[in-house]
């Protein structure tokens, strides 16, 4: 008899997510920013398909993202569908300053389907980029409704957007079907992504800021102690008021 326990461990450890759309529409910028915070102005086409991987925690369950980003050139088209199949998730990406990259999803969207049956969730990126606005937040947002599909806006540059993006995409994953023993609600399983995440993410850099400052041994033992216990996820508030009240303004992390 297979153990279901086992079974539900191997789904999660293998969530396969596609990121890919028109050549030059920030694929690889946005995942490297989802991923390291980084962003670089300078460009390199990718070549073939990438392999990246992010784990998420989800009530005491680690979430492993296999995360693959696919060249836009045409002379890899080729290659692509070998990366779709499996997948649990597409970001089909365009850029909002280039009508050519918008004109373009439907026919990605059609080369998808042929390949797997998998959600497909609609990207806008270089939000940055107002003034060279081609396609409205209004335009990307109908096409996809059209599609029956979820639809962001995005800056890979700025990182406006993509938590919003990745938290509320990966809720929406078949594999909560089984995780999901409690029936909440998509919006209450993204709260938990959320909260499991962010909070983390937040303790690490706030760790991170204090070998920077010239707090007394005091102060940085106080910190330490502040941040590991601390419920709230705006920890640089509890720090303030609990190791710096005489400078409650004091700002610890950009």
């Amino acid at each position: 008899m297979k153990d279901s326990n086992l079974d539900i461990s191997y789904q999660i450890s293998r969530q396969k997510i596609i990121f890919t759309g028109d050549v030059a529409v920030g694929k690889t910028s946005i995942i490297n920013t989802l991923l390291n915070s980084k962003f670089t102005e300078e460009y390199e086409a990718s070549i073939g398909v990438d392999f990246f991987s992010k784990t998420l925690k989800y009530k005491g369950k680690q979430l492993k993202l296999q995360i693959w980003d696919s060249a836009g050139q045409e002379k890899f088209r080729s290659l692509i569908p070998n990366y779709i199949r499996g997948a649990a998730l597409v970001f089909l990406v365009y850029d909002v300053t280039n009508k050519n990259s918008f004109d373009s999803l439907p026919n990605w969207i059609k080369f998808i389907n042929n390949i797997e049956n998998t959600i497909i969730v609609i990207v806008g990126n270089k939000i940055d980029l107002e003034s060279k606005r081609v396609i409205s937040y209004e335009e990307g947002k109908k096409f996809a409704e059209e599609n029956n599909m979820d639809m962001f806006e995005v800056s890979a540059k700025e990182g406006t957007g993509l938590e919003d993006m990745i938290y509320n995409s990966v809720a929406g994953l078949p594999i909560f079907g089984l995780l999901n023993t409690e029936k909440m609600t998509k919006e209450e399983i993204i709260g938990c992504l959320r909260k499991e995440n962010i909070e983390e993410k937040e303790r690490k850099v706030y760790e991170e800021t204090l070998d920077g400052h010239n707090e007394t041994e005091k102060n940085r033992e106080k910190s330490r102690e502040v941040i590991s216990t601390s419920n709230n996820s705006n920890i640089v508030t509890e720090l303030n008021k609990n190791v710096f009240p005489e400078n409650k303004k004091r700002k610890m992390c950009c």
